[in-house]
């Protein structure tokens, strides 16, 4: 090799020029640039995968061991991305098919259907109390859940003429009844005087019946 200083030839394994005397640097990692794996490369990388291998492109040649890291991240962060988005994919198409196939259940099932298998509707007499101004008027309706677990009902209530044809309509709401459980309900508060007395003679029953299991 030759010496920085004089410019004379010198022995590879010499510390020192044997003409001017200077010292010399045999070190074979002399200006190498120091390279190690770079956690922080990583966590980038894992985070932004994009920057992670715009990372790797550019220290592929120069520091190896810190491109290798941020490729590293940006490859397990990609992979992580595509596995949960799989996997909500498949819970979102789970909970989509779940309320659909309730929605559908709920749905499908006829007035006639939910009154023989899931809840009890009884009416009481239709009053008729004289008060101050308008008269006060109330039906008395029973509701009773005979499923096995709880269930929400509204239920449409008709009046009907001896010919069947309707007078009004009024609707109730049965909240969350547990198995076996009842409540005590009251339609028809509210009517037109001028159908007053034909409520007095009529018959009533359900219309349409819907339940929820909220």
């Amino acid at each position: 090799m030759y010496c920085k200083y004089c410019g004379r030839i010198v022995d590879d394994t010499s510390s020192y020029c044997n003409n001017c005397g200077a010292k010399l640097d045999n070190n074979p990692n002399a200006g190498v640039s120091f390279d190690n794996s770079s956690f922080g490369f990583a966590i980038i990388g894992f985070f932004i995968p994009i920057v992670g291998l715009i990372l790797f492109l550019i220290y592929e040649g120069k520091k190896p061991k810190r491109a290798k890291s941020a490729g590293k991240g940006a490859l397990i962060g990609f992979i992580t991305r595509i596995v949960l988005s799989i996997i909500f994919v498949i819970l979102y198409t789970i909970f989509a098919n779940s309320l659909f196939n309730n929605t559908l259940d709920n749905k499908k099932e006829t007035t006639a259907e939910i009154l023989e298998k899931y809840v009890d509707v009884s009416f009481g007499e239709f009053k008729v109390t004289n008060s101050e101004y308008l008269p006060e008027t109330s039906l008395d309706i029973t509701v009773k859940n005979k499923a096995e677990k709880q269930y929400t009902y509204d239920i449409t209530i008709e009046a009907v003429d001896a010919n069947g044809a309707r007078i009004a309509t009024d609707i109730i709401y049965a909240d969350r009844l547990g198995a076996g459980q009842e409540i005590y309900l009251t339609a028809f508060k509210y009517v037109d005087q001028d159908k007053l007395d034909q409520l007095k003679n009529a018959a009533f029953k359900v219309l349409e019946i819907n339940k929820y299991d909220f």
